[in-house]
C-alpha cells in the first residue's frame, strides 16, 4: 500500500526532471549557437563537441535531430542604394542639363589649314647658270661652305604648331587684337569667361583651351581651330594667327640668309685686305728695282740691245780686220781708234749679257727680278680673282635674302562661322552620366566593404 503513492509521486518527478532537461539542452543550443565561427571555407561549425547535447537529448526521452543554425541572411538596404544614386548620378547630370539649357553660351569656331612650302627658285645671273637649287645654296657654295636653308617644310610646321600654343603668340596677338576683352565678356558663361584681372600666365593656360593645332607628318599638312563666343571674333583671330605664323616662318628663313650675308661681306672685307697687300708688294718691288714691268721693258729691251751690240761688234771686228790687212802699223792713229772702239763693244755686250744670266754691281740678275715680278703679279691677280668671286657672292647673297623662299600657304583660310559648334550636349551629357556613375559605383563598393570588415 505504501509502495503506490511513492510511485504515484515519482511519476511527476521524473517528467520534471526530463522537461527540465530539456529545457536545459535549448539553453545550451542557443548559447552554443551564438558562440559559432565562420571557417576559411565559409562553412559553419561548432567550437565544441557536439555528443554531449546528443546525449542530453537522448536522456530526455524525446528523439531529435541534430541540425546547424542557417546562415543568417543579408540585409538589402535599397532605399540606401537608390537615393545615392540619386544624389551622386541623378542631381547633378539634372544640374549640368539646367546648365546647358539656360547658361551655356554658344561656342563658334574657326578652322584655318596650312602648309609650309619651300620655293626652290633657278639661279640667277649671278649663279652662272640654271642648274637649280636655292640661291643660299648657290651663295654658299660659291663661299666654300654648305647651304642653310632648311630642306623642306616639315620642321617650320611643327614649329608654327608649338608657335600657336605658346605665349609668345598671345603677346604677339594681343597687339592687333585684344584677346583679354574677347574671352572676358559678360555674356560669357562663367565656367568658360577669363578673368581679365589674371596674369599672363593664365591667360596662356587660357588660350590653350581655345585653340586647337595638329600637324600630321604622314601629308604634310596641318590644321588649326580657334574657339571663341562669337563669330566675328573666331574668324578675327585666326586671320590674325594666319599672318603671325606666316611670319614666323619668313624670319626663319630671313635668319640663314642674314648669315649668309654677313658671311659674305667679312669675304668682301678680307679678299680686299689680300688685294691691298698684294698691290703694296708690288709697288714696293716697282720702286726698288727702278722698272714697271721687267718682262716687256727689260727683258724686250735688253734683248734688242743684246743683238744690236752683237752686230756693232761684228761690225767693228771686221773693220779692224780690214785695217791689219792694210800693214798699217799698231800704233797708227786710226788702228788704235778702232781698236778701242771695238773693246769698248765687247765690254758692253758683256755687261748686258751680264744682266741677263749673271750679276752686276749691287743688283739682282734679270732672271731673278722677272721671277720675283711674276710671282707678285701672281698674288695681285689670285687676290683680284678672289674679291670679284666674293663681290659677286655678295650679290647673289643680298639678292637671295631680298627674296622669299619659305611660305606658309593655307589653303584653307579662316570662314565666318554661321552656326554654333558647341557646346555638344548630348556628348557631354553622356559623357557626365558614364563618370558620375562610375565614381558612385566606385564609391558603394568601397563602403560596403568598410561595413562588412567591421561586422
Amino acid at each position: 500500500m505504501s509502495s503506490a503513492p511513492n510511485n504515484i509521486t515519482r511519476l511527476p518527478t521524473a517528467r520534471a526532471t526530463a522537461l527540465e532537461s530539456k529545457e536545459a539542452v535549448t539553453k545550451e543550443e542557443r548559447a552554443r549557437s551564438s558562440e559559432l565561427a565562420v571557417n576559411d571555407d565559409r562553412e559553419m561549425v561548432p567550437r565544441r563537441d557536439d555528443d554531449a547535447r546528443r546525449e542530453l537529448a537522448l536522456d530526455s526521452g524525446e528523439d531529435e535531430t541534430f541540425s546547424l543554425v542557417p546562415l543568417p541572411q543579408p540585409d538589402h538596404n535599397w532605399s540606401r542604394t537608390l537615393l545615392s544614386f540619386g544624389i551622386v548620378v541623378i542631381l547633378p547630370l539634372c544640374l549640368l542639363g539646367l546648365y546647358f539649357l539656360f547658361l551655356a553660351t554658344p561656342q563658334y569656331f574657326a578652322e584655318f589649314r596650312f602648309s609650309v612650302t619651300e620655293v626652290t627658285p633657278s639661279a640667277g645671273p649671278l649663279g652662272g647658270g640654271g642648274s637649280g637649287g636655292t640661291t643660299a645654296a648657290a651663295v654658299a657654295s660659291a663661299m666654300g661652305g654648305h647651304s642653310a636653308a632648311a630642306g623642306g617644310g616639315t620642321a617650320q610646321n611643327f614649329v608654327v604648331i608649338d608657335y600657336l600654343k605658346s605665349r609668345q603668340v598671345v603677346d604677339e596677338l594681343s597687339q592687333s587684337v585684344n584677346v583679354r576683352e574677347i574671352y572676358s565678356r559678360p555674356e560669357i558663361d562663367w565656367p568658360n569667361r577669363f578673368d581679365r584681372s589674371r596674369s599672363t600666365e593664365h591667360l596662356v593656360r587660357y588660350w590653350n583651351k581655345m585653340v586647337w593645332a595638329n600637324f600630321d607628318p604622314l601629308t604634310g599638312l596641318a590644321s588649326v581651330e580657334i574657339k571663341a563666343f562669337r563669330p566675328d571674333d573666331a574668324l578675327t583671330i585666326a586671320n590674325q594667327l594666319v599672318t603671325l605664323s606666316e611670319n614666323l616662318v619668313n624670319k626663319i628663313a630671313k635668319r640663314a640668309e642674314e648669315d649668309a650675308v654677313k658671311f659674305a661681306e667679312q669675304e668682301v672685307v678680307r679678299a680686299k685686305a689680300g688685294l691691298d697687300k698684294a698691290r703694296a708688294a708690288m709697288a714696293e718691288f716697282r720702286e726698288k728695282e727702278g722698272v714697271i714691268d721687267p718682262i716687256p721693258s727689260v727683258v724686250s729691251g735688253n734683248t734688242q740691245l743684246i743683238g744690236t751690240l752683237r752686230g756693232s761688234v761684228s761690225q767693228l771686228e771686221a773693220d779692224y780686220d780690214t785695217i791689219r790687212r792694210q800693214n798699217l802699223s799698231e800704233s797708227a792713229p786710226s788702228v788704235v781708234a778702232l781698236k778701242s772702239r771695238v773693246q769698248a763693244a765687247r765690254e758692253q755686250l758683256a755687261s748686258v749679257e751680264r744682266e741677263v744670266s749673271g750679276s752686276r754691281s749691287g743688283r739682282n740678275v734679270l732672271a731673278g727680278v722677272v721671277a720675283r715680278f711674276e710671282a707678285l703679279d701672281m698674288d695681285r691677280q689670285y687676290a683680284q680673282a678672289i674679291l670679284l668671286t666674293s663681290l659677286q657672292s655678295l650679290d647673289r647673297a643680298r639678292a637671295s635674302a631680298a627674296a622669299q623662299h619659305l611660305y606658309l600657304t593655307p589653303y584653307v583660310r579662316p570662314a565666318l562661322p554661321e552656326s554654333a559648334g558647341g557646346p555638344r550636349v548630348f556628348l557631354s551629357m553622356v559623357l557626365g552620366a558614364f563618370i558620375l556613375a562610375a565614381i558612385w559605383f566606385i564609391g558603394l563598393l568601397a563602403v560596403r566593404s568598410i561595413v562588412n570588415s567591421r561586422a
